[in-house]
């Protein structure tokens, strides 16, 4: 009788789960948007997510401080309208400067 007994395996051991943890060691990428604006993102520097940023203001960079387009769905079209009519008239005032 001992010698018919079956014997168990454990959960963790089986094949299926071997397989399974070889493919968990893999990064996932994560699509998430950059914080930093792109002039401090590109040189690797702390931005401190002003609009402009710190760093942009010091540098004279204030029409370059740009950061990546957030959610669409997560705006307000009258919101978007005026940032981007503020956005313009910088940016011309810029223009006129040089």
């Amino acid at each position: 009788m001992s010698s018919e007994a079956p014997t168990r395996r454990k959960r963790g051991t089986s094949e299926g789960s071997a397989q399974t943890a070889d493919t968990d060691h893999r990064k996932r990428r994560r699509n998430r948007t950059t914080q930093s604006c792109l002039n401090c993102h590109t040189s690797k520097r702390m931005c401190d997510r002003k609009r402009p940023c710190g760093r942009c203001t010091q540098l004279g960079l204030t029409g370059l401080c740009i950061y990546e387009i957030d959610d669409p769905s997560q705006r307000d079209d009258q919101d978007e309208k005026s940032r981007l009519q503020s956005r313009v008239a910088e940016l011309e005032r810029v223009i006129r400067e040089v």
